[in-house]
């Protein structure tokens, strides 16, 4: 009798740890899924935020499109060009309710598009910047083969099996590039390098290199510059004036030949013509694009939310394409 009541009391006892053990460990689920929902509620309001700010700034932005300002030196040069140094006047932080958004706008007209440029722009961007001429035609000869779509690579590039032999984690995608950081990534580059070049690189935006903006970097990958349109370039921008066309910084022209062709159709050729007409197509004089990264947090202990956006200017207004949600 008594060996059953001690069974007895030993199953109640171990019932209870059982259920208590239970009991807990839904208080702990239950925890876990109040943080995860608060966390939620945080990121969902932090985008909110930042998506507030943007329309904020979208507003702002048509309205200059639309109402030129008056008045002399800097907004004479705004009422030719409304968003004309939007990388100063945008960005900082914004508050949107109870919530600070930190703002950073960005040109695409002063920064050169990796995944469009071509094989000797990159080479001359890096030759200028780094001052080593065997690095920088390393450099672009292994970021042409990072973004192609074959395995063949290039005389001084390297493709997934020079990767695999080196011991380099990361291969290849044979695709552009999604963000610029991947550039670490590939054969040849390293944090420093990456530290002088990437100011002036971007991977997203069609925007042409603006040259009221662009810096000489940027401006030197071109096709068909050379150091006299440059420095014509750099001279009119220190002394305050604004480029309104590709023609102003083109030098002097020589004599105009005409050909007269069978049949009596008469050619006019102009010394530099292909130079003007190269530059004209891959340039333009007024900001283009911008792009916004808006960083919010709803509480110092939330994680913050990144909300991208690329504001294209069409005509006298704007459109904006698509938002994206980046969140760390």
């Amino acid at each position: 009798m008594r060996k059953r009541r001690g069974v007895a009391l030993i199953a109640g006892l171990w019932l209870v740890v059982a259920i208590a053990a239970v009991a807990l460990q839904l208080s702990i689920d239950a925890k876990d899924r109040r943080t995860l929902g608060l966390a939620a509620g945080d990121r969902g309001t932090a985008r909110a935020a930042a998506r507030g700010a943007f329309a904020m700034l979208d507003a702002k932005l048509d309205y200059a499109l639309r109402v030129a300002p008056t008045g002399n030196g800097v907004q004479r040069l705004r009422a030719s060009d409304p968003w004309l140094d939007a990388d100063s006047l945008y960005s900082g932080p914004m508050d949107v309710d109870s919530i600070t958004v930190y703002v950073t706008a960005i040109d695409l007209g002063t920064q050169l598009n990796v995944n469009a440029a071509t094989e000797d722009q990159l080479r001359i961007m890096f030759g200028f910047l780094l001052k080593d001429y065997q690095t920088a035609d390393r450099l672009a000869q292994c970021i042409m083969d990072w973004r192609d779509v074959d395995t063949i690579p290039r005389p001084n590039g390297a493709e997934a099996d020079q990767y695999i032999k080196d011991g380099l984690l990361a291969l290849p995608s044979n695709a552009p590039f999604r963000d610029l950081s991947e550039l670490l990534n590939v054969e040849g580059m390293t944090p420093d390098i990456y530290a002088k070049i990437s100011p002036y690189l971007r991977t997203r935006g069609t925007a042409a290199i603006n040259l009221n903006t662009a810096p000489e970097a940027v401006l030197r990958t071109l096709p068909g510059m050379n150091d006299q349109i440059l420095a014509r370039i750099l001279s009119m921008r220190s002394q305050g004036q604004r480029i309104a066309t590709v023609q102003q910084v083109m030098p002097q022209q020589g004599a105009v030949t005409r050909r007269v062709l069978p049949g009596g159709q008469v050619v006019t050729t102009a010394p530099g013509a292909g130079v003007l007409a190269a530059i004209t197509a891959a340039a333009t004089v007024i900001t283009q694009e911008i792009e916004f990264t808006l960083v919010a947090r709803q509480s110092p202990a939330a994680r913050p939310a990144r909300v991208s956006v690329i504001l294209r200017r069409t005509g006298t207004t704007a459109s904006v394409p698509t938002y994206g949600y980046h969140e760390w």
